[in-house]
């Protein structure tokens, strides 16, 4: 057993990598969740129709998540009311607040009944108590119907607690983005920067500004074959884990051949950033699972080149590591 003096010794920098030879107990909070490579958002707009009738299909069939920017006063959302407020919630999706009637809003009054309104329509589906962070998308719309300002839309989405979607330009299917390949271009950015990005649908199969089947499912496998390097989520999720990230530190403890442990915290509000970070820590050679306990959550798992690798939650509970069976 290593003495106390020797016990590993943390500031722990987001994202840098453990070697074979690191430290006992070494630790660092993975870039990525999963340890993964890159994050990967796919985000759809409109509530279109064929986001129900094609898009999330194909989603589900290949356990896969999207973000859907919806317009719950649009007469395309009431035609299929029924699937995006019954159905789809049981899928795993992700929905984002994209103005209640993609109109536009032509003063900060406007943008403000706007908001709320497709706020309580999301909420009111998941089930949520605000404050509960939600991603918005402003929508695309003719010249004249935004007048708001930058100022007015950053006021308003700070008193809803809404999160503006990363800079979309040029990735919009379709529109710049026309081929299987041009799509995941995107992809490969992403990995080779280590770092996120997005691509954004309409139509899918159908409606307006429409990526064919081919290519959208084409793309879908594309994803799927390097999932092992891909993080693909919702863009609230990505948010909360690089907010959550950027503001971890790592206390360690006790680290020795029995037993390592450490504690996660985060200088994000907790009570919003609830979201669990990886960690990657080094174990005993000897190991070939490890099993982690965070106050009543045990998990095991497995050992891979003298790491473990596991979620915690950023809350300052006392996280264990131990050999596991």
């Amino acid at each position: 057993m290593l003495p106390w003096s020797t016990a590993f010794a943390l500031f722990v920098i987001a994202g840098a990598r453990l070697g074979a030879a690191d430290a006992l107990g070494a630790t660092r909070v993975a870039t990525w969740h999963d340890d993964k490579q890159a994050a990967i958002m796919l985000m759809f707009d409109d509530s279109c129709m064929t986001d129900v009738t094609n898009a999330i299909p194909e989603l589900v069939k290949r356990k896969l998540t999207g973000t859907f920017y919806l317009n719950p006063g649009s007469g395309h959302y009431a035609a299929k009311k029924q699937d995006w407020e019954v159905t789809i919630p049981k899928l795993g999706m992700e929905y984002a607040n994209h103005t209640f009637t993609h109109k536009g809003a032509k003063d900060a009054a406007d943008l403000d009944d706007e908001i709320v309104k497709a706020n309580a329509a999301i909420e009111r589906i998941a089930g949520a108590t605000p404050p509960t962070l939600i991603s918005f998308g402003r929508p695309g719309v003719k010249e004249g119907a935004w007048t708001v300002t930058d100022q007015e839309l950053k006021d308003a989405l700070a008193k809803h607690h809404l999160v503006m979607r990363p800079d979309v330009g040029g990735r919009f299917s379709f529109i710049n983005l026309k081929t299987t390949d041009e799509l995941y271009g995107i992809v490969e950015q992403a990995l080779a920067k280590h770092g996120a990005d997005c691509v954004v649908f309409h139509g899918v199969g159908g409606d307006w500004l429409t990526t064919s089947m081919p290519i959208y499912t084409e793309f879908l496998d594309r994803l799927v074959a390097a999932r092992d390097r891909l993080w693909i989520a919702g863009h609230i999720a990505v948010h909360k884990y690089q907010v959550e990230r950027e503001g971890a530190t790592v206390k360690p403890g006790h680290a020795g051949s029995d037993a390592i442990a450490l504690s996660l915290t985060t200088s994000a509000d907790t009570k919003i950033f609830d979201a669990p970070l990886t960690l990657v820590t080094a174990v005993p050679a000897a190991w070939k699972h490890c099993s982690v306990t965070q106050g009543k959550t045990t998990a095991t798992v497995e050992v891979v080149d003298g790491h473990a690798v596991y979620d915690a939650r950023p809350d300052g509970t006392a996280i264990t590591l131990k050999v596991g069976r």
